[in-house]
C-alpha cells in the first residue's frame, strides 16, 4: 500500500507536488450540469470519475465515503430502521459501519475506481464525532451534542470499519471534522493525537491519516497545504507544502479552472 508520503516527488500527474482534489461540487455543477452523481450505478459512476480525471488530472482518486453511505441508506431503508432500534449513544453509527452490505459497496466501488483511474485513493469520511451526530440525526434519537467520551467510542467503530478496507490502495484517509448547518454540536474539537485507534489501523496498512478542519489539515509525516477557494478565480497564491489539498468551488469558471490547473504544474 502507498502512503501519501510516497507520492511526494513522484506525483502520477508529473506535477512538482501531488494534488489531492475534492471535485464533487464542481464536477456536479459543470460536468453533470447539476445532475446528481450516480453513486448507486457503478458503471455510470466509473464513467463520471474517469471523465473528471481526464479533465482535471488529479494525483489521487477521491472517494466520498459519506456520499456512498447516504446512497446505500437510501437504497436500504431497513438498515435505517435498524439504526434507530436503540437509543444508546453511538448505536446508529455502530450499526451503519458494521453493515456488511455497506462495507462491500465501499470496497467494490473504491477498488473499481482505483483500477479504472490508476491512481491511489483518498478516502474522505466524516470524522468520528461528526458522523456520530449525523447517524443519530437519521433516527428518532437525535443528540443534543457529542461529548469527548462519545467521540472516542465512535473512533473505535470507525477504526474497526477501516480495518475492513485493507485491500484497497489507499494513500490517505481524511476525517472531515467540518460541520454543516444542522449538524449536532461537537463539544471538543477533534485532534489527530486523540484518534490513536484510527491512526494505529492506518499505520498497519501504511496509510496516512488527516483531520480536516475549517482552518486547515492536521496530518503527521508530510506537509499538506490547503489551496484557498480564491485560487480558482486567480485571486490567491498557492500555499506551501509537500502536497496540496484543493476543493474546486461549484461556481468556478471552467476556463479559469483550466488556467489555474496549469499553474499547479
Amino acid at each position: 500500500m502507498s502512503s501519501l508520503l510516497s507520492l511526494v516527488g513522484a506525483a502520477p500527474s508529473g506535477r512538482p507536488r501531488p494534488v489531492l482534489l475534492d471535485h464533487r461540487d464542481y464536477a456536479t455543477a459543470v460536468i453533470r450540469q447539476g445532475a446528481p452523481v450516480p453513486w448507486t450505478d457503478l458503471a455510470a459512476l466509473t464513467g463520471h470519475v474517469q471523465q473528471v480525471h481526464a479533465l482535471l488530472d488529479p494525483d489521487t482518486t477521491w472517494i466520498d465515503g459519506g456520499a456512498l453511505y447516504a446512497a446505500h441508506l437510501a437504497a436500504h431503508p431497513d438498515l435505517l430502521e435498524q439504526m434507530g432500534a436503540r437509543s444508546r449513544t453511538g448505536y446508529p453509527l455502530r450499526v451503519l459501519l458494521a453493515d456488511e452490505g455497506g462495507v462491500e459497496r465501499v470496497v467494490r466501488t473504491a477498488g473499481t475506481l482505483a483500477e479504472a483511474c490508476r491512481r491511489p485513493l483518498v478516502v474522505s469520511v466524516p470524522s468520528p464525532a461528526v458522523w456520530l451526530g449525523r447517524a443519530h440525526a437519521l433516527t428518532p434519537h437525535r443528540l443534543e451534542s457529542v461529548d469527548e467520551i462519545a467521540a472516542d467510542t465512535a473512533s473505535m467503530y470507525l477504526a474497526e470499519w477501516l480495518g475492513k478496507l485493507g485491500a484497497l490502495p489507499v494513500a490517505l484517509v481524511v476525517l472531515d471534522a467540518r460541520t454543516a448547518p444542522g449538524d449536532t454540536p461537537v463539544e471538543v474539537p477533534e485532534r489527530l493525537g486523540a484518534l490513536s485507534a484510527l491512526t494505529n489501523v492506518a499505520a498497519h496498512f501504511e496509510w496516512s491519516v488527516a483531520v480536516r478542519h475549517e482552518t486547515g489539515l492536521e496530518i503527521d509525516g508530510v506537509a499538506v497545504g490547503v489551496v484557498p477557494d480564491a485560487f480558482w478565480s486567480g485571486d490567491a497564491d498557492l500555499p506551501d507544502g509537500d502536497a496540496l489539498l484543493a476543493t474546486i468551488p461549484a461556481t468556478a469558471t471552467p476556463e479559469r479552472v483550466l488556467d489555474q490547473l496549469a499553474v499547479l504544474g
